[in-house]
C-alpha cells in the first residue's frame, strides 16, 4: 500500500492537529510488520510532506519505506490550491500514483488518489462564537463541501465520529475513529529545576492545581478559575494556587481578568511552557482541571492520569468517553460543582488515592499501536474507494 501523508501540520504550532499527526505517524510506523501493516499483507510505502524545518520522530524517519519530501509551509488557501497538489504530481510522475492521500482538516483542491481527510471535530460548528468570523467561515463552508467527498473521514473520538455523521448526512462506514496516543512520561526531564523557579517566581511554592491545554472560549478556564476562588479559603484549600499554562489562541476569553482581580499568589498565568516545564507541571499538581465545554478529545487528562496526577473534567462532549471513570465528571457551566469537585480532588485522599490507580489504567488503552492500527484499516477503507472524487476547487 503507497500512502501520501501531508504532514505539514507538525511544526506549526496547531495544537491537536501537531499533536493528532505525531501520533498517527507514530502509530503507521510502530504497527508495521516485515513490510507490511496489520490491516492488510500488502508491501506498503509511506511518502511525508514536511516543513522543512519540522522535526519528525525519529523512529518514523529512519523507517526504511518512508521517505520525506520538504516544503516551506505556506498559509493554508496557497498550501491546498499550489503547494499540496504540486507535491502530489511529483509524487505521483516519480513513484506512481498513491492508494491513498492522508490530509488534515482540508483536502489538495487536486488529488491523484482517493482522500482520507481528518476532521478532529465540529466545535467551528457547535460553537462558531468561538472562533473569528473569517476563520468560522472558511472551515464551515470546506469541510462541509469536502468531508462528503472525502474516500473516507478520519476523526479522533466515538463522540466526533457521530457528531461528523449527523451533521454531513454520511453513511456509517464513512467515518472512522483513530484515538490520539499518550506518551510515557519522560524520566527526569532536564529543566525540571528551571521550571519550578519559574513556579516560584509566579508565586506559586506549594500545592496547585493545573489548567494544561489552548487558552480557547470553549476551554472554560475563566469559569474554572472563578470557581476555584469560591473555595479557595476553605479548609484544605488555602495553601492552594491554580496555575494555567497554554497559549492564547483566539480573543474573548476572560481568563486574565479573573487571575488579575485574584488575591496575589492564587492564581498564576504561564503563558505557553516548555516541554520540560509542561512535565514537571503535570507530575507536581495536585489536580489537573479540564472544564472545557466542547472537547474533540481531551489529551491532557489522560497525560496527567499517566503520570499519576487526579483529574477533575467536564462532563461534556468527548471527554467522559475518554477519561471514562478515571476522572471526577462535573457540569462544566456549574461553578458550585466545579469547585466542590476541586475540594474533593485535593483533600479526599482515598478518592484520590482511587483516581490514581483508575487513571494509570484508563491511560495505559491509548498506545501508539492501537492508534497505527486504526489509522490502517481508516486507510484501507479509503483506498477501497479508488473512484471517490477528490476534492473540488475552493469556492472564490
Amino acid at each position: 500500500m503507497f500512502v501520501a501523508i501531508d504532514a505539514t501540520s507538525i511544526g506549526s504550532g496547531l495544537g491537536g492537529d501537531e499533536t493528532l499527526m505525531l501520533g498517527l505517524l507514530r502509530g503507521l510506523v510502530a504497527t508495521l510488520r516485515g513490510g507490511t501493516d496489520p490491516a492488510g499483507a500488502a508491501p506498503h510505502r509511506l511518502v511525508l510532506l514536511a516543513d522543512r524545518d519540522a522535526t519528525l520522530p525519529i523512529e518514523v524517519t529512519e523507517h526504511p519505506t518512508v521517505r520525506v519530501d520538504r516544503c516551506r509551509r505556506r498559509p493554508g488557501p496557497v498550501h491546498f490550491t499550489v503547494t499540496s497538489p504540486s507535491w502530489l504530481a511529483r509524487v505521483t510522475r516519480r513513484s506512481g500514483r498513491p492508494d491513498v492521500v492522508l490530509s488534515v482538516t482540508h483536502a489538495p483542491v487536486r488529488s491523484p488518489a482517493p482522500v482520507a481527510l481528518v476532521v478532529t471535530d465540529l466545535s467551528f460548528v457547535r460553537v462558531p462564537a468561538a472562533y473569528p468570523w473569517l476563520t468560522r467561515l472558511r472551515l464551515q463552508a470546506m469541510v462541509r463541501r469536502q468531508a462528503p467527498r472525502a474516500a473516507q473521514v478520519v476523526t479522533i473520538s466515538e463522540f466526533c465520529r457521530r457528531d461528523i455523521l449527523d451533521e454531513y448526512g454520511l453513511a456509517q462506514d464513512r467515518v472512522s475513529v483513530v484515538p490520539l496516543v499518550v506518551d510515557e512520561p519522560v524520566d527526569g526531564p532536564s529543566g525540571s529545576d528551571a521550571a519550578r523557579a519559574e513556579l516560584a517566581a509566579h508565586g506559586v511554592s506549594g500545592r496547585f492545581l493545573l489548567y494544561l491545554g489552548n487558552l480557547h472560549p470553549r476551554k472554560n478556564v475563566a469559569r474554572a478559575l472563578r470557581a476555584f476562588l469560591t473555595v479557595a479559603e476553605q479548609p484544605g484549600m488555602d495553601d492552594v494556587a491554580f496555575v494555567v499554562a497554554g497559549g492564547r489562541w483566539f480573543a474573548g476569553s476572560e481568563e486574565q481578568a479573573v487571575a488579575t482581580a485574584a488575591p496575589d499568589g492564587r492564581i498564576a498565568m504561564l503563558g505557553r511552557v516548555s516541554t520540560a516545564q509542561r512535565e514537571v507541571l503535570l507530575r507536581d499538581a495536585a489536580a489537573l482541571v479540564y472544564p472545557s465545554t466542547f472537547e474533540g478529545f481531551g489529551l491532557p487528562p489522560l497525560e496527567a492520569m499517566t503520570r499519576g496526577t487526579v483529574v477533575v473534567a467536564a462532563d461534556a462532549t468527548a471527554v467522559p468517553e475518554v477519561c471514562g471513570d478515571a476522572a471526577l465528571l462535573v457540569d462544566p457551566l456549574d461553578e458550585t460543582a466545579i469547585g466542590r469537585a476541586m475540594v474533593r480532588a485535593v483533600t479526599d485522599e482515598p478518592l484520590r488515592a482511587e483516581l490514581v490507580d483508575r487513571g494509570r489504567q484508563r491511560a495505559a488503552m491509548f498506545t501508539v499501536e492501537r492508534t497505527g492500527t486504526a489509522a490502517w484499516v481508516a486507510l484501507h477503507a479509503a483506498a477501497a474507494r479508488s473512484g471517490a472524487p477528490a476534492a473540488e476547487p475552493l469556492a472564490r
